[in-house]
């Protein structure tokens, strides 16, 4: 058995590695999100040799796909595992692990660096220690939908900006404490229990002030010198929407002023409420207000 200073390091943000034997079908690379990542591969049976994340890794079995037939090692110990279509496994940074997939599937892998980790719970957490648990061949329903969102959001190529990716994923982390850590934490109290309306009044000025721009969900908290998690539920708990779907909202009315008052093109839009490309706004243009933006402008 390798020891383990000779365990290879994998670390997911780079394109090869022996982890994995194919190059994922859908990444997020693209999408300025901070310190977390997706995947999603189409993969062929696969032996991977011992060794050790760089990440916090999650992996899920494509929900569209069938049960694989697989053997998992973690530190030395052997599990065997049918998983079945949107089941999951957890394996944490630095432990050693190996894998034998016996047959060709579907899976996505969602990755936090450690950095990413060890921040959201210093800012939201109060726990004598972090030691998380790694599992094999679990069913999750909330990791499910955090990643089937994540998967949907990358195909879309971003629609709403990096924001509705980083609060997901900062959501997940508080998720992984509670339920795959030996010490169960407990939040941190760095809010008086609601967000005051001089506070809330910043926020709004500071999204507004900056729609043109693919804003982060640190930076707004950092308004407030919030955490992100702490953030999301004072805004919601006072808007009644997320960050994210605010930030959207505006974007959607300060284009539909621009559409009505202005002879930029559809595309200068686009990039004047902070979208990266014309596809990405039109999408979202319509799920927002039910016609597409050329459509909107020729109507009124």
């Amino acid at each position: 058995m390798p020891t383990a200073g000779k365990v290879p390091q994998v670390d997911m943000t780079q394109q090869t590695h022996p982890a994995l034997a194919d190059y994922p079908v859908l990444s997020s690379d693209q999408s300025g999100w901070q310190g977390i990542f997706f995947h999603h591969y189409d993969h062929p049976a696969y032996e991977s040799p011992e060794h050790q994340w760089r990440q916090h890794i999650i992996g899920i079995v494509g929900r569209s796909g069938h049960p694989v037939e697989s053997q998992h090692r973690l530190e030395g110990q052997v599990q065997h595992c049918y998983c079945k279509p949107g089941e999951m496994l957890f394996v944490p940074a630095g432990m050693r692990y190996a894998s034998n997939w016996q047959q060709a599937g579907e899976f996505s892998l969602l990755g936090f660096s450690s950095r990413f980790f060890e921040q959201v719970v210093r800012e939201s957490v109060h726990v004598k220690q972090v030691e998380l648990i790694p599992h094999i061949g679990i069913n999750d329903p909330l990791v499910q939908q955090v990643g089937l969102a994540l998967k949907v959001d990358v195909e879309a190529q971003h629609p709403t900006g990096r924001m509705f990716g980083e609060a997901l994923a900062t959501g997940l982390v508080i998720h992984l404490l509670r339920q795959y850590s030996v010490w169960r934490p407990q939040l941190a109290s760095d809010d008086k229990g609601r967000l005051p309306e001089s506070q809330l009044q910043r926020v709004l000025d500071y999204i507004h002030n900056h729609l043109d721009q693919d804003v982060a969900l640190e930076d707004i908290a950092n308004v407030l010198s919030l955490s992100q998690y702490h953030f999301c539920r004072l805004f919601k708990q006072a808007t009644g929407v997320a960050p994210y779907q605010y930030l959207t909202q505006r974007r959607i009315e300060r284009a539909k002023q621009l559409l009505l008052t202005t002879k930029l093109t559809i595309t200068e839009i686009a990039f004047a409420v902070g979208l990266s490309n014309h596809s990405s706004f039109t999408r979202l243009f319509r799920q927002y207000v039910g016609v597409s933006p050329k459509v909107f402008r020729a109507s009124q």
